[in-house]
């Protein structure tokens, strides 16, 4: 941190001088900086426009030259195609005129011998003359003799073969085909793959390069092309330029064919003529299957759809596709020859490459060159910068040094200083400021003064408040306290309230067990037991009824309810209950005939716990009067008892539960201290009060009143 400061102080500005060159330098330059990225954002931005248009025209170009160059790859393609076509054709027309003459006397007889390595009748030939063969599992059968004649007429074709296969590259062999198998073919395989004799070889009237043939009809001078397949030499895939040959009496005398491989022609056509690696050709058939195509295509072919994409609505036009994540275009035509389709792939970016190289180095020299003017304005600026900043330091170094003193008069604390005139209009304003600001200082160092006063006074004002709460947090603090000794006691009561009939319970049934109580009286202890069992259900009902009500799970079935039927129900029920009891029991209404809403069987629940209640703690003798009356907006029954009444100081804690006047939980009155509690809650969830007081009148008892809300609504009572 001490290094830190250090640094901050030692760059820190020491003179006015340098400051206001900073100033100048920065409100200058700022703008400069700003001129620079407008300049250089809308350079950049009539380049890109310029690239854009440049780039369309470019694509345009571009798109027409290469759709020129497939142009021409078609013409060259179709003229080597046209070139096996004629040497298929010329040797069609000298075979139709070998078998069209009648003149067996010059045909040397073939001597056919059988090589049983290949399973083939073959004549003993020269080599480079051309090879016949007749395929034939069976040495024993012989070729027949119009089979064998053929042939060594078809011997005539050999020169024509060997120069035509010589001169056109294209074409790896040329063959006669006889209709009874057997052919004549030049030049023979010499590569160092042998024959798969594994792989069934049948007659070679079955192959398309022989079935192909049949269907150009007879005087039909043209060539059928077969589609590519798997040659039954180690040649592998191939096509074929096939055309039949009839005689003077249209009897088919065979064909004669020549072959294409694929590899030769992609290796002497396609690569030779689209040499460019960042893009293929591919040649396709009618069908839209595929012919042949440059090896390094072949890895996105497999993903193209061919009939999608060479249909014939696009045939002639370019188009654009997404493959392997990148952008291409797609050229193709039609091959007059043979309708076969070529097409050619490129990424599109290759097109735009070229323009993509101009424009950045366009844009490269462009920036350079703002580059460099900028440099020069922003060296100027600094220069004017630095001029001005000295003239104008010695224009304001004598008000500046009065301002100076004043301020460190003004940090002693003196504020009477008055500063004089500088003869300049705006520094004259300045002191005249300062001058009123030391006025004003001193004005707000009084006020200060009187506000701390004040302060200090809110600071005692609000520590008393704060002794005040801290009395009120103490007083909280002894509720909690109070609470948690409640929840003591409350856990005491329960246990001693089970306690007492478990504890006789379990001595009743020990002594029935030992045979201490005779056999007689065991009915009778039964009968306790079975009274103190009631005694805990009762018990832990009212507790549990008591825990509902506090936390409002039972939920109360709220109905309208007509106040003075419900006092009569409730006094008939006691009346009769009473007078079997012979205890005396008074009932008296006082005013009103309205509604209250609630839940009568809870409310009544209440009116009885009560009445039970005076019953309990009165003697036999002891009136219980009932009570009804109604003001303008409630309604009050009241229980009314002569007996011994409650202290007055138990009076606040005789609703709180297991709460009884008498001490001992072995008091002879039976109760659990659970009633009133449940009493004062149903109460409270009726928006009504449960209260007590002391029977003045009587001079003893006391007197329990239930006050609920008077229903308003005209509705009808149940």
């Amino acid at each position: 941190m001490n290094r830190l400061k250090t640094f901050k102080a030692s760059v820190r500005p020491r003179t006015f001088a340098f400051q206001m060159l900073a100033a100048m330098l920065t409100v200058s330059l700022i703008p400069l900086l700003l001129l620079s990225v407008f300049a250089g954002q809308t350079v950049s931005s009539q380049l890109g426009r310029f690239n854009e248009l440049n780039m369309a025209l470019t694509e345009k170009n571009y798109i027409s030259m290469y759709e020129a160059n497939i142009e021409e790859q078609v013409r060259a393609i179709d003229t080597e195609l046209r070139l096996v076509e004629d040497a298929v054709l010329l040797s069609k027309a000298m075979a139709e005129s070998i078998f069209s003459r009648d003149n067996p006397s010059d045909v040397r007889p073939i001597s056919f011998v059988y090589d049983a390595e290949n399973k083939r009748f073959t004549e003993k030939q020269q080599v480079g003359q051309g090879v016949i063969s007749i395929r034939s599992d069976d040495p024993d059968k012989y070729p027949l003799p119009d089979q064998a004649y053929d042939l060594a007429l078809s011997k005539a074709l050999f020169p024509l073969f060997k120069s035509e296969s010589s001169r056109k590259h294209n074409i790896v062999s040329m063959y006669y085909i006889h209709p009874k198998s057997g052919s004549f073919y030049y030049p023979e395989y010499v590569g160092t793959e042998t024959l798969d004799l594994s792989r069934p070889i049948y007659a070679l009237t079955s192959y398309n390069f022989y079935s192909d043939a049949l269907n150009v009809r007879p005087k039909m001078n043209q060539v059928a092309w077969t589609k590519p397949y798997l040659d039954i030499t180690p040649r592998g895939w191939m096509f074929t330029a096939t055309t039949p040959i009839y005689d003077e009496r249209r009897v088919l005398r065979g064909v004669v064919a020549a072959d294409v491989t694929i590899e030769r022609f992609v290796d002497n056509v396609l690569d030779t003529r689209f040499g460019d690696e960042n893009g293929f050709a591919l040649l396709l058939d009618t069908d839209h299957e595929l012919i042949a195509a440059q090896q390094h295509g072949m890895s996105e072919i497999g993903e193209l759809d061919l009939a999608a994409l060479f249909s014939e609505d696009t045939l002639n036009s370019y188009r654009s596709l997404q493959l392997n994540g990148q952008q291409k275009v797609v050229f193709s035509r039609s091959i007059p020859t043979t309708n076969w389709i070529l097409g050619y792939v490129i990424p599109e970016k290759k097109l735009l490459e070229p323009i993509h190289f101009a424009t950045q180095k366009l844009t490269e020299q462009t920036g350079e060159q703002l580059i460099i003017q900028l440099s020069l304005l922003g060296l100027l600026a600094v220069c004017l910068c630095v001029l001005l900043a000295f003239y104008l330091r010695s224009k304001v170094s004598r008000p500046v040094n009065l301002l100076a003193n004043a301020f460190a008069e003004m940090g002693e604390g003196q504020f009477k200083a008055k500063l004089d005139d500088t003869r300049t209009l705006e520094f004259n304003q300045l002191l005249h400021s300062f001058n009123r600001m030391s006025g004003k200082i001193s004005e707000l160092m009084a006020q200060q003064t009187e506000l701390n006063q004040q302060l200090e006074h809110k600071v005692e004002l609000r520590t008393g408040e704060l002794r005040d709460m801290n009395n009120e947090l103490e007083i909280r603090v002894d509720e909690l306290i109070r609470l948690e000794h409640w929840r003591k006691e409350l856990l005491m009561n329960i246990s001693h309230d089970l306690k007492t009939p478990i504890t006789l319970i379990r001595g009743y049934i020990e002594a029935i067990n030992d045979g201490t109580i005779p056999a007689a009286d065991t009915g009778i202890y039964l009968k306790r037991i079975y009274e103190d069992i009631q005694t805990i259900n009762q018990f832990v009902r009212n507790l549990n009824e008591l825990s509902l009500l506090e936390s409002r799970q039972l939920e109360a079935k709220f109905a309208v309810i007509a106040t003075e039927a419900f006092f009569d129900d409730t006094a008939r029920k006691w009346d009769a209950f009473l007078n079997l009891e012979r205890r005396p029991f008074h009932t008296k209404r006082l005013a009103g005939s309205g509604l209250f809403r609630g839940d009568q069987h809870l409310i009544g629940r209440v009116i009885d716990n009560l009445i039970d209640n005076a019953l309990k703690y009165s003697g036999t003798g002891c009136p219980i009067t009932f009570v009804f009356e109604q003001t303008n907006d409630a309604v009050v029954f009241r229980v009314i008892d002569a007996g011994a009444g409650i202290p007055e100081s138990a009076l606040p804690y005789v609703f709180n539960s297991f709460y009884r006047v008498d001490k001992s939980r072995n008091s002879g009155i039976p109760g659990s201290g659970l009633g009133l509690s449940i009493a004062k809650e149903i109460a409270d969830m009726h928006g009504g009060q449960l209260t007590v007081a002391p029977n003045e009148e009587n001079g003893s008892g006391c007197i329990f009143s239930l006050t609920l809300p008077l229903w308003q609504s005209k509705q009808q009572a149940v």
